[in-house]
């Protein structure tokens, strides 16, 4: 029987099938490209689902996609003492001297981020309201404990360099739920962990860190908060590590045309505990040779 269209025009027999034809390949396409934008969005925001190789698995990359859990898993039994987060921020603040770490509840995180315009530059910041600095002396140890579980925001400063805001959900626990970077010079309502930097170049850290987070949730569950907040510390070095691709500082980002520093630190391959991180992080400044690995756009590898 031949194919009547609906403009009222037959079509032969022969052309209905070559018509069906393209309509079943059209769909077969289809499906092909969107399963691999599937694909290549797991790989981007969630790394660490993606284990499966390709091949025999004899490559290099191979064989430490698998040492990752092993040593994941040794980095989880080495911070089994930081189980709480007054403990956790304990153990970032003896390793790292130079960092400012203050504590909030998110309204007053809110307040804060609104105010700093007017005290970014200034020395002598005013004290938060739970600032982990001096929970410990202005608060009795009940007190503190209550204001510990009420913690919900937690700021990791560096001055001149960066403000990392990193979120807790629920409010007191150890589960970071989101992280955002902002310029030390910068403030508004606009800064929260989920907001975005005005400076590319902490849009991009921004996105990285994202990744990392996912990854630290999905590894290294019992100690992501310690991971990422030891991780961010890592970019205390953002304005003088040259890349260990490269060797510059400053590269051209073909995507944005704009000439950024080494933006991506590796987190895969980071190895915090609770000896031995202060060695590999807090030195940073003054052991350049030694500080965590550094990565232009371009030049850095997801398997890295």
């Amino acid at each position: 029987m031949p194919l009547v269209c609906p403009d009222g025009a037959v079509v032969a027999y022969a052309w209905k099938r070559q018509l069906a034809g393209q309509a079943g390949a059209s769909a077969v396409d289809r499906t092909r490209l969107a399963l691999k934008a599937f694909t290549d969005q797991k790989r981007r925001f969630f790394p660490h689902l993606d284990d499966e190789e390709d091949g025999e698995g004899t490559d290099t990359a191979s064989k430490k996609h698998r040492n990752l859990p092993a040593l994941a898993e040794d980095n989880q039994d080495n911070l089994s003492d930081c189980k709480t987060l007054s403990d956790v921020l304990t153990n970032l603040e003896k390793e790292i001297p130079n960092l400012k770490v203050s504590t909030y509840e998110r309204l007053d995180w809110l307040k804060r981020a609104s105010s700093l315009p007017a005290s970014a530059n200034d020395n002598t910041m005013e004290a938060p309201k739970h600032n982990f600095h001096s929970t410990s002396i202005l608060r009795p140890a009940l007190q503190n404990v209550a204001s510990m579980d009420k913690v919900a925001v937690i700021e990791l400063f560096f001055p001149s360099i960066f403000r990392a805001v990193v979120s807790l959900h629920p409010a007191g626990s150890t589960d970071p739920d989101s992280v955002a970077f902002f310029s030390p010079d910068e403030g508004g309502s606009y800064m929260h962990s989920r907001g975005s930097s005005v400076y590319h170049v902490f849009r991009q850290i921004t996105e990285h860190a994202t990744v990392a987070l996912q990854y630290f949730l999905g590894i290294r569950s019992k100690t992501a908060l310690h991971s990422l907040l030891h991780w961010i510390c890592s970019y205390q070095t953002l304005f003088t590590k040259v890349c260990n691709k490269c060797g510059r500082l400053l590269a051209m980002d073909r995507q944005s045309a704009l000439i950024l520093p080494p933006v991506h630190r590796p987190y895969r391959t980071l190895s915090v505990s609770k000896h031995s991180s202060t060695q590999s992080i807090s030195s940073t400044l003054d052991q350049g040779s030694n500080a965590p690995e550094a990565y232009h756009i371009g030049c850095f590898s997801d398997n890295t």
